[in-house]
């Protein structure tokens, strides 16, 4: 059987509370889920997977459709995350056009949430739904569907996988790796890879159903394998996208020692937590081409990180940021507001721990209630929200959505006030001097200077512009000037 799966385009994505000009200006990462699962699938040997990247590839929701009519699959599969419904029920209209018979299945985070609702009309009328991990369940719905016996329409993993170091490397032969890169690499192509699954942390603002709590690493000698075997194939940079690199700092030491002794040169960022690294570990990971770490440092007053169930200090907070910033691993630092019970003194507690710790970038986000998180359970309970908004999106997609605020009275709630606060935050941080100069002094090729130089002018647009003129930016992305509400909804059948 001939598989197509389908990274759609953002065109509609929700950002979140995000400004759209800060999203678009991050970087162009591939579709990884989707490159394990086809190529656990190609190397099983029964069925063949092509890939579409529409967002690499420059594709609108029509011309994605016909990329994938060109493949002639016997199958389509699309990922789908709650925020990118609208451009999934785009392009799955647009298939439904010229690939009537062809049947659709959805799979991603959103459906380990809302997998019924998937397959609702007046959602994304999938024939088929994948809750969990994709590569076996995939595998064996193709299957089944070829030999006409299909065991309903929504296929749920029943164990997560245990070995991971049993799958293949993702599959980087189906993409253009030259299509990738990161705003904060300073050579590309920039790539990413996972080393693990599942989070065992339980922070109030975050929820991962498709991977599970338990932490499922791969060994150090299959990290390093697939490192090596992207550097042969070209890149530059990896971006590990773990939700946390180093819960066992015994794998994180033992890849670091492996790296070393291949000599390998290229270089990778991590995401992890203040409380999982030590300064014996990051001198170890600097000598092993650790360039980056991204940290979620979130709020600089103490009260607040404790309602997040963060399990951090502000004092673990700023010893990771100084040993970094001593031995030469730059830093990202993740910060939230809006946050549940806060007032903007809180969020300048934030804006002063930014200034102590001196990350060399940071992300600023408005704290939405993301569905299934203890935050957005709480709000439920507590009639911070007043009915279930993301089951009500999940059932009917609407493309005037927009996520939901913690809106208790008592702190800086509006939307507005909040937005303003962000902008305000934002060019405290990046339009300072010092910031700029240091930029401008780690410049090393023409291409990073065109990124930093393009994602400079957004910040200073989102950051010096009148309100007025960026109110648009805070919405749903609209390049390319259609309504996604203007779609026939006869065109979504089953």
């Amino acid at each position: 059987m001939k598989i197509c799966l389908i990274s759609p385009p953002n065109t509609y994505e929700l950002v979140g509370n995000d400004p759209v000009i800060i999203k678009d200006q991050q970087g162009m990462y591939p579709p990884l889920g989707l490159l394990y699962t086809s190529s656990y699938i190609n190397q099983k040997g029964q069925h063949h997977v092509d890939i579409v990247d529409s967002q690499a590839q420059e594709l609108n929701h029509a011309e994605t459709a016909e990329r994938v009519a060109q493949l002639k699959p016997d199958l389509i599969g699309m990922t789908a995350m709650t925020f990118t419904l609208i451009d999934c029920k785009l392009v799955m209209q647009e298939l439904r056009k010229i690939l009537p018979n062809t049947p659709i299945v959805i799979g991603g985070p959103h459906t380990a949430i809302f997998p019924e609702e998937t397959l609702l009309p007046t959602s994304l009328g999938a024939d088929y739904v994948i809750v969990g991990e994709g590569e076996i369940t995939l595998n064996e719905l193709a299957t089944d569907l070829e030999m006409g016996k299909p065991k309903g329409r929504i296929y749920r993993q029943i164990n997560f996988i245990q070995n991971l170091d049993e799958l293949p490397f993702a599959d980087y032969d189906a993409v253009d790796i030259n299509d990738y890169y990161s705003v904060l690499a300073e050579e590309t192509p920039s790539v990413t890879l996972f080393t693990s699954r599942g989070c065992p942390f339980s922070c109030a603002y975050c929820d991962r159903p498709a991977l599970g709590k338990g932490f499922r690493p791969q060994g150090a000698m299959r990290v390093v394998n697939e490192m090596e075997a992207l550097e042969k194939r070209g890149a530059k940079e990896i971006f590990f996208y773990d939700d946390t690199f180093s819960v066992s700092m015994k794998r994180v030491d033992a890849i670091c020692d492996e790296y070393i002794k291949r000599k390998l040169k290229i270089k990778w960022d991590i995401r992890t937590r203040v409380n999982v690294v030590n300064e014996e570990l990051l001198k170890k990971m600097k000598l092993a081409g650790c360039e980056r770490i991204h940290f979620g440092v979130e709020s600089g007053n103490p009260r607040i990180v404790r309602t997040m169930n963060k399990g951090v200090s502000i004092k673990q907070v700023e010893q990771a940021f100084d040993v970094c910033k001593r031995i030469g691993i730059k830093t990202l630092a993740y910060f939230m507001m809006g946050n549940p019970g806060e007032t903007l003194e809180d969020v300048k507690d934030t804006l002063r721990l930014s200034q102590r710790i001196k990350p060399d970038f940071m992300q600023m986000t408005i704290l939405s209630p993301f569905p299934a998180t203890k935050y957005y359970l709480d709000a439920l309970k507590d009639g911070v929200i007043d009915r279930d908004v993301w089951r009500e999106y999940a059932n009917n997609i609407d493309d005037g959505f927009r996520p939901p605020l913690w809106s208790q009275p008592g702190g800086i709630y509006s939307r507005q006030e909040l937005e303003s606060h962000l902008r305000w935050f934002y060019g405290k941080f990046y339009l300072n001097p010092k910031f700029i100069f240091d930029r401008i002094m780690e410049v090393r090729n023409m291409g990073q200077f065109k990124r930093y130089a393009s994602a400079g002018m957004s910040l200073i647009a989102m950051t010096c512009l009148p309100e007025k003129k960026l109110r648009d930016s805070w919405g749903l992305r609209t390049r390319s000037g259609v309504s996604a509400s203007a779609q026939p909804e006869s065109a979504v059948s089953l």
